[in-house]
């Protein structure tokens, strides 16, 4: 009779331990499954934030690009002299220095004196509001659509001579080149389209082996939310026979205009193997112990969050903090009240050369190299990102002494001045030339610190590489727009 009733309360304890580990199983995968979902939806809605922070540090990039090299005496004179090959020569420089697609050196009339590229794509720009903007004196940085170069980020400046206006210089990053999605991909791990109305012209999605480029969207419901009204449109959709969690908005410029659509978005396939996974762990853990299911399940939950948190701030190349991480921690460093400080524009020479002679692998191994060289010879308190490319940045938000720094600077030029090669014998020498502001009164706004270093960069290049310019009185009569 013992046995009978021991049995009997064991049974039914097993029922009822089966029966509530499967109560709080499906009501945990509930739970979770609807939570992962905001919280997903929520993160892909924060990296539009991520992508918008992209594109206006490539109009900053482009727009102080164009406004130092319209202001140089040596532009100037060659304008005078009308010297196609110096012309040439200035376009070629500062389109490699801020990476852009084209470079136009064009005079008062708006015919072209000069091209930074190989084609002719971008010359039929006399028409262009950006560069009827410039010539009337006006330095401007728009999204525009050129008739043989499409859709672009451009920004053009006034070439200035004896107050009067003398011709134009005009910077664009075409939007049909995958170099904006790929730098997306890479900072937020999500897949990044650029639409020109309803047309991928750039894309990380990739079909058989090729980029779905020249592809329709395929769905009215985005292309009027979209492309008719302005609006952003969030949901499940359908792209080339496979589901995706997407986010669209309006590609307009500062009038409004509709060029067409950004897109970030992950497949859906990912995202349900993951739920998987964590029901399956959740089960389990109910029937080891079930009053720690709930503590499991947040656990679980937010382990998931947290490197998608961490992935949007660090280079995945050299491990190094990235552009947005880099613009957050300076955000937060200046809403804490200004300080002497120092920043640090590095650029690496001969990086292109080293890509198409050695390959992109070569390129990589280069890249992190230099990021393992900036963190040993600057401190743990110095904030050292890659903006992207070969371009790296350090700010240090206390100041050494100028021998601390030079010493510093001579070391820095003297690691990163490194010989690669391949096993066919082929080498290329890898330089860096380092462009410095430095604030003392710690007052100095951040925009114009980064202008400065930037013109102190373009010193070090013109003045042959492979060398370090510090400039410390900052010329505050421009601002580039936010």
């Amino acid at each position: 009779m013992r046995i009978t009733r021991f049995m009997r309360d064991m049974g039914g304890l097993v029922i009822t331990v089966v029966v509530a580990a499967m109560g709080i199983f499906m009501a945990s995968h509930h739970f979770m499954s609807e939570g992962f979902e905001q919280s997903f939806h929520k993160q892909i809605t924060t990296m539009r934030s991520v992508v918008d922070d992209i594109l206006e540090n490539t109009k900053l990039r482009l727009f102080q690009e164009a406004y130092l090299l319209s202001d140089t005496r040596e532009l100037e004179n060659a304008f005078y002299a009308i010297d196609p090959t110096k012309l040439t020569r200035f376009a070629m420089n500062a389109m490699e220095r801020c990476r852009a697609n084209f470079a136009t050196i064009v005079d008062a009339k708006g015919n072209v004196l000069a091209r930074g590229h190989s084609s002719k794509r971008g010359d039929n720009i006399a028409e262009s509001p950006l560069i009827k903007s410039a010539l009337t004196g006006k330095s401007v940085v728009d999204i525009v659509k050129l008739k043989n170069n499409g859709l672009s980020v451009a920004a053009a400046a006034p070439i200035m001579m004896n107050g009067s206006i003398i011709g134009a210089v005009m910077f664009g990053e075409s939007l049909y080149k995958n170099g904006f999605v790929d730098e997306v991909k890479r900072v937020t791990g999500l897949e990044m389209t650029v639409f020109e109305k309803d047309v991928r012209i750039s894309t990380t999605i990739v079909r058989d082996g090729k980029r779905a480029i020249g592809t329709l969207l395929n769905n009215p419901e985005v292309a009027d939310v979209v492309l008719q009204r302005g609006g952003t449109f969030s949901a499940d959709t359908d792209i080339l026979g496979r589901a995706y969690k997407t986010v669209y908005w309006p590609i307009q410029n500062r009038a409004g205009t509709i060029y067409g659509m950004w897109f970030v978005g992950t497949e859906v396939e990912g995202v349900q193997r993951t739920l998987t996974t964590i029901a399956l762990s959740c089960l389990l853990a109910t029937l080891v112990i079930a009053a720690a299911l709930s503590v499991l399940g947040v656990t679980f939950f937010r382990s998931l969050v947290a490197p998608l948190q961490k992935k949007a701030y660090v280079d995945k190349l050299t491990g190094i903090t990235n552009r947005a991480g880099f613009e957050r921690e300076i955000e937060r460093i200046f809403e804490a009240g200004g300080r002497p400080a120092g920043l640090f524009l590095i650029d690496l020479d001969n990086f292109k050369q080293l890509n198409d002679t050695l390959g992109h692998p070569v390129g990589d191994e280069c890249l992190k190299y230099t990021g393992q060289i900036l963190r040993e010879i600057f401190r743990e308190t110095d904030i050292v990102a890659r903006l992207g490319g070969d371009e790296f940045v350090v700010y240090a938000p206390t100041l050494d002494s100028a021998e601390v720094i030079t010493n510093k600077l001579g070391h820095l030029l003297q690691r990163l001045n490194k010989e690669f090669a391949e096993p066919s014998g082929k080498t290329v020498t890898v330089s860096a030339s380092i462009g410095v502001s430095v604030s003392h009164d710690g007052h100095t706004d951040y925009k114009d610190m980064y202008k400065i270093a930037d013109e102190a960069l373009y010193h070090s290049k013109e003045g042959g590489r492979n060398q370090f310019t510090i400039l410390c009185c900052l010329d505050k009569k421009a601002s580039p727009p936010t």
